[in-house]
């Protein structure tokens, strides 16, 4: 049964406002050492200068992040985050009538995610963020010993939390076994994320559960 809850736009809210899992895009040369970019003066003692997030549905020639003051509980090598950098548009995300593209999915699509119990239920998806990506980003790709594989952004957990960058070979992945680890260059223009409307926020990309990075806590 597909469970509709009347806190969808609130979670929806919460997501853009709270965002709990960083999906990283840059690497640590593009940090700002100083806090000649963020405006006087600084609003608390123990904020910290970083780039917000580009805009959702970012568009070529948009001008780039602002620099802004922050908390340093939501700051990673000088960027505000998670921003929904994650996915190849290509990914194979799991709904009830089979696969879909990553970029085809919109708000409102049902795809397979799992309840607080772990069991597999139908949810709809009410969020979804894409982000441009420059020549820069690099994904982390996953191959387990059943023959599945599974590409995203260093720091996209899986669905236990482990973080993508943090997966060795050897280790057990959704009850298999990672037999090949590697980074490689992102050759798109932009990556997604989507947020199913379920408890955990968990959803399947190419057979792989991930968890999303918009899910806010709860």
């Amino acid at each position: 049964m597909i469970r509709i809850e009347s806190h969808v736009n609130a979670v929806a809210l919460g997501a853009l406002l709270y965002l709990a899992v960083a999906c990283s895009a840059v690497t640590q040369a593009d940090v700002q050492k100083d806090d000649s970019r963020c405006p006087d003066p600084k609003p608390h003692p123990t904020d910290v200068c970083a780039q917000e997030c580009p805009p959702r549905l970012a568009k070529p020639g948009d001008p780039p992040p602002r620099w802004v003051w922050a908390d340093p509980k939501r700051v990673r090598d000088g960027k505000i985050y998670p921003c929904p950098v994650c996915l190849p548009e290509d990914a194979r995300i799991a709904t009830p009538t089979g696969d879909v593209r990553a970029a085809d999915v919109r708000d409102g699509t049902i795809v397979w995610s799992r309840d607080a119990a772990g069991r597999r239920v139908a949810a709809r998806v009410v969020l979804v963020g894409a982000t441009a990506a420059g020549p820069e980003h690099r994904m982390v790709r996953v191959v387990l010993a059943d023959g599945r594989a599974v590409a995203a952004s260093p720091g996209h957990p899986v669905a236990n939390g482990v973080l993508l960058e943090a997966i060795a070979r050897g280790d057990s992945v959704d009850g298999s076994r990672a037999i090949q680890v590697e980074r490689r260059p992102f050759d798109g223009s932009r990556t997604v994320d989507l947020l199913p409307d379920s408890a955990t926020g968990i959803y399947w990309a190419d057979g792989v559960p991930l968890r999303s990075t918009l899910l806010a806590p709860r």
